[in-house]
């Protein structure tokens, strides 16, 4: 598979999102990248983390892999089994991973249709609201170090707290008080 990189630039997000496009697939940007692109980066780190609104990464796997044919990709798997993207780039490879609500992945769609739109080299790329990634991230229990240094930075250029609680309020009430206590930990009181 070659070399996997660790940071991708802006030009590689626009690149992808706009080949899922001319595929008339629908995506948004849900991991770290969301984040990095609300703080301003123009150099991202990880794996490019797509939520797939228009077809199912699962029973529509035949689109992703006819596309990463098509486009000289690799196809792989992510570790909860829905397909990823092998993506050449300058120094090496960008990681795609497609996800839908599976498994221990469950967005709310609210949060999927109030996202932030970028115009990136021409390309409109959705992303979620920091205040939502935050909340995922804390749903989800891991790298708490992270997110609350993703909270401190995000305080600095103004972090919503009504859209925390709205989208902590998207759970059921046994999952808001581990989500309230695990942004609590990460350094955001939520009442």
């Amino acid at each position: 598979m070659g070399l996997t990189i660790l940071s991708y630039s802006i030009k590689n997000i626009a690149f992808v999102i706009k080949k899922l496009q001319e595929k008339n697939i629908d995506a948004v940007i849900i991991g770290d990248t969301s984040i990095q692109l609300a703080l301003g980066h123009s150099v991202f780190e990880g794996d490019l983390d797509l939520f797939v609104i228009s077809h199912s990464p699962i029973a529509d796997k035949e689109v992703f892999e006819k596309l990463a044919e098509e486009a000289g990709w690799e196809i792989s798997t992510t570790e909860l089994g829905t397909p990823s993207l092998v993506v050449p780039v300058e120094r090496g490879n960008l990681i795609v991973e497609l996800y839908e609500n599976y498994m221990d992945v469950e967005i709310p769609i609210e949060i999927l249709e109030d996202t932030i739109e970028y115009r990136i080299e021409g390309v409109k790329v959705k992303a979620i609201r920091p205040e939502y990634y935050i909340v995922l991230k804390a749903r989800q229990g891991i790298d708490l170090d992270k997110l609350g240094r993703y909270i401190r930075e995000l305080k600095t250029k103004g972090l919503n707290t009504k859209l925390v609680e709205y989208a902590i309020s998207l759970y059921l009430e046994d999952e808001q008080e581990l989500i309230k206590s695990r942004l609590e930990q990460a350094g955001l009181e939520i009442t």
